[in-house]
């Protein structure tokens, strides 16, 4: 029996620091090179951030790594749904991190994966589970093993 491949959606400073290499953020590109063994959702509010965040060359590479997996690739160019993103607020998140975890939810995502420390410590009861890029990485060596 397969297991089901999981859906992640990546936080936009995993995708900054995975697509410039970063060598404080190691981790974040090795998610970015695993992208295959997991589906990866990236919502609008992530291709925003990314556009703020990223010169030219950069959203080039971006898009070169989603249309390089395109069984492997869900965009969303929806909005959230108001209402998930205030449920997502009164359990902990600021704005734009309600915004990501919103979407998770209403993108049926297993994992958040973040960077961003409030995000990991202070966020509770939400559908997916946040985790760090090293966590990530970990849970999908221990899938790939059984």
């Amino acid at each position: 029996m397969t297991t089901p491949i999981e859906r992640w959606l990546i936080d936009t400073n995993v995708w900054i620091f995975g697509l410039r290499r970063d060598e404080n953020f190691p981790e974040s590109a090795r998610v970015l090179d695993e992208i295959g063994s997991f589906l990866v959702l990236v919502p609008l509010q992530v291709i925003k951030e990314l556009h703020l965040n990223l010169i030219d060359d950069e959203m080039k590479d971006f898009y070169r790594l989603l249309n390089k997996f395109p069984d492997c690739a869900e965009v969303s160019w929806e909005r959230v749904p108001s209402e998930r993103v205030v449920f997502c607020k009164d359990r902990g998140c600021r704005k734009g991190d309600a915004i990501i975890a919103a979407y998770a939810e209403t993108l049926n995502a297993d994992l958040i994966v973040s960077n961003n420390r409030q995000f990991l410590q202070t966020v509770t009861n939400l559908p997916a589970e946040i985790v760090t890029p090293a966590q990530a990485l970990s849970r999908l060596r221990s899938t790939n093993a059984e």
